[in-house]
């Protein structure tokens, strides 16, 4: 891959960006914020911009790592969440068409409802919350547009400042001494990020397309990931809570 556009320069975008500029490798990175001066400004929703953008850069391999993923926003947003995980994927899937550029887009492993664990790639998708159903629906639009992509459904643990997500999450609340729930019957394999985004490239420079499943070997749920990170941190895990989803739901 001679030239990579990373849209979505976040969590993950921005450590797929640094592993490749570290490389010597001609990569352009975009974010919706435009909160670093490495990145250039897109909103995926929009078309022309999309369009515009790309048959401009005209990349190789375009690794799309945008999306919302406030769970508990999306809820009450379906409509907003439909446009950045679903309409935005497919904004960037037909122009990658145009240009015959190869697209890996990032799912998620919430298209699935996360009560059995080492799903396969063929097994039925059950999205529990907006949230899911919205990444099912940007990988549902992009196959409908697109030959030359690979669908990666993971999910990944690592700390950043800025984010809000699992791990920073429950060492927010680790910290401040506050008490929060461990769900026992929701079970996920995450991988950490740095090794994730050595796995993302080298599917770069495969001839393959299809939904590709990674993960860890090992199963873990959210109230046990929540000890292990109290644990490894020298917190008191008796502020993690041990509760049923299925309760609830």
């Amino acid at each position: 891959m001679d030239k990579t556009v990373i849209i979505g320069c976040g969590f993950l975008g921005s450590k797929i960006f640094t592993n490749l500029k570290n490389n010597n490798k001609k990569v352009i990175g975009t974010n919706f914020q435009n909160t670093s001066n490495e990145f250039k400004k897109l909103d995926i929703t929009n078309f022309d911009l999309v369009n515009s953008f790309l048959n401009k850069e005209k990349p190789d391999l375009v690794i799309n790592c945008a999306a919302n993923t406030d769970i508990d926003y999306l809820e009450k947003n379906e409509k907003f969440a439909n446009m950045v995980n679903g309409i935005g994927v497919e904004n960037i899937a037909k122009t990658c068409k145009e240009i015959s550029s190869k697209l890996i887009h990032i799912s998620t492993d919430s298209v699935f409802d996360g009560t059995q664990g080492l799903y396969k790639e063929e097994d039925d998708v059950k999205p529990i919350n907006v949230y899911g159903k919205s990444k099912l629906l940007g990988e549902k639009l992009l196959q409908e547009n697109l030959d030359d992509f690979i669908i990666i459904r993971t999910n990944l643990f690592g700390y950043h400042h800025q984010g809000k997500f699992l791990f920073n999450w429950i060492l927010k609340n680790l910290k401040e001494n506050k008490e929060f729930t461990g769900f026992e019957d929701i079970i996920f394999n995450p991988l950490e990020i740095s090794f994730l985004s050595d796995l993302i490239l080298k599917f770069g420079n495969m001839e393959y397309s299809g939904i590709v499943h990674l993960g860890s070997d090992e199963i873990i749920n959210k109230y046990d990931f929540g000890c292990e990170v109290s644990d490894i941190f020298g917190f008191n895990k008796k502020l993690i809570k041990k509760d049923l989803l299925s309760i609830q739901v």
